[in-house]
């Protein structure tokens, strides 16, 4: 971090709210307050740092678009005005990529926030602010804290690690931590406590859960396991976590009835923070309305926003919609990613969760953006017995819940390689577009799937032509941060 990077979250941290689906920082305080609802506002603070990689910034960019575009599963749409994502999707990995900086800013804003509300909240004396409630809160905050660090170690590799508030130059010139250090010193220990912290199976206004814990840590284990870390005793880890989740019975697939499609849920704000939804960004179409649904329209053609300017974002590589299987449903939707839907033409753009009804006036959606599904639970269960144990009858049970609800048929008898080439190939086809999740996906197996076969990731070549090396697996540090701290540069 640097001192002007600390200057601009002391400016953005401190919420004065009652509920942080409405509300966006508005000041700052290195200590939270005295009350209970001073360390409630604290805890709500954090949550909205969740937001900017998936709102428009800069007149046509979006943060995260940047992890989609180098999978070879999408590209820049004909049009869009994005030049962030047509740098990534170019393998350009510059330094000054406004997105790439995005997520640094606001995820270490999140960090500092997290910080001050774990270090002011045991301080409160208020006697309405009960040990339990205190705990529950620190075990979000916690929780928060480990998710921007593991996002943070995911994109950029070796960061800072500051686990106190910053009040002085000297916590803005911290040099870099190993990605080893992170996960061991803030990663799992903030993961572990907020398990302990008496947190709800599950939650439906958006608040951090214990199932949501948990899938996070079976996540992170998962990718503990590949690389760069490589720890393969992770993987019985990342089996027992994610089986504990299974068990208990909080979550499910969302499935097609008389009344919805599987898919149609997924879309329908009604089902938001709910069965397979597990951890998700919080709007509301009014007070903070997401800017997604602009973004995810076509230059031409009939819009999702009534607005009369649109940004094109991104569309499927052609090669990636020819993988799905010819029966498998969500290759046949073309609502889950372009086209057409309910009579809604497209030209180009990717069309993943949001569908017109969903969306207001001033183009925003109230459509939450999903960061964490069941079935990604699943099929960290299923990858991870096998590589642990091997794929086992609950293993299979697990990978073919996936396959089942996409309208394929079951499969048995895999070997070893078979079945751990199987569970990759259902996550490539159920992620795209989702919080980079196949982008992290291909770096941690090291592993690139081209609609036949995996390959190695470094020297794949995308179907831009670009190949993609060694320099491609982590985004540069932004270069405004090295300059204003010597200590992040290589």
């Amino acid at each position: 971090m640097t001192k002007y990077s600390l200057l601009f979250i002391v400016c953005c941290l401190f919420f004065s709210c009652e509920d942080y689906l409405d509300e966006t920082p508005k000041s700052q305080k290195t200590i939270v307050g005295t009350s209970l609802m001073d360390a409630q506002e604290s805890v709500n603070g954090i949550y909205a740092f969740l937001r900017a990689p998936y709102n428009k910034t800069a007149y046509a960019k979006m943060g995260f678009s940047i992890l989609e575009v180098s999978t070879g599963a999408l590209k820049p749409a004909v049009g869009t005005q994005d030049t962030d994502m047509e740098d990534a999707y170019a393998l350009i990995y510059s330094s000054s990529n406004a997105s790439a900086e995005t997520f640094w800013r606001t995820y270490f804003g999140g960090i500092e926030a997290a910080n001050v509300a774990i270090a002011s909240i045991p301080t409160i004396t208020d006697p309405e602010l009960t040990e339990a409630k205190a705990k529950a809160l620190l075990g979000e905050a916690h929780f928060l804290r480990a998710y921007y660090y593991f996002q943070l170690v995911q994109i950029f590799g070796d960061v800072p690690l500051n686990l106190t508030p910053s009040s002085s130059f000297e916590d803005g010139q911290l040099p870099k931590s190993s990605v080893q250090e992170v996960y061991e010193t803030v990663i799992l220990p903030d993961l572990q406590f907020a398990e302990s912290a008496g947190l709800p199976n599950t939650d439906t206004s958006g608040r951090i859960s214990l199932g949501a814990v948990k899938s996070l840590l079976a996540k992170v284990y998962l990718t503990m396991a590949g690389n760069p870390l490589n720890q393969t005793d992770k993987y019985a880890l990342a089996r027992d976590k994610a089986k504990e989740v299974i068990d208990a019975g909080w979550y499910s697939l969302f499935q097609s009835d008389a009344t919805s499609t599987w898919f149609n849920k997924l879309n329908n704000p009604a089902y938001d923070n709910q069965e397979e939804h597990i951890f998700m960004v919080q709007y509301n179409n009014e007070a903070v309305g997401s800017s997604i649904t602009v973004y995810f329209t076509p230059i031409g053609g009939e819009a999702i926003s009534p607005l009369t300017l649109h940004f094109g974002g991104m569309e499927p590589e052609p090669d990636f919609i020819d993988s799905y299987d010819i029966n498998d449903l969500r290759g046949q939707n073309q609502g889950f990613f372009f086209n057409e839907m309910d009579g809604v033409s497209f030209n180009n753009s990717v069309y993943k969760y949001f569908y017109e009804e969903y969306r207001t006036g001033n183009g925003l959606s109230g459509k939450n953006v999903p960061l964490m599904r069941y079935a990604d639970v699943l099929l960290t269960y299923a990858e991870a017995q096998n590589e642990a144990a091997g794929a086992d009858a609950s293993a299979y049970g697990a990978l073919n819940a996936i396959r089942s609800r996409a309208g394929l048929p079951e499969v048995s008898g895999l070997g070893k390689e078979a079945f751990r080439e199987e569970v990759w190939k259902q996550r490539f086809w159920e992620f795209p577009a989702e919080a980079g999740l196949n982008w992290f996906d291909q770096r941690r197996i090291g592993k690139v799937f081209d609609g036949s076969a995996f390959g190695d990731l470094v020297g794949s070549t995308l179907p831009n032509g670009k190949i993609l090396e060694n320099d491609h697996i982590f985004f540069p540090i932004p270069q405004n941060e090295v300059i204003l701290n010597p200590n992040l540069a290589d």
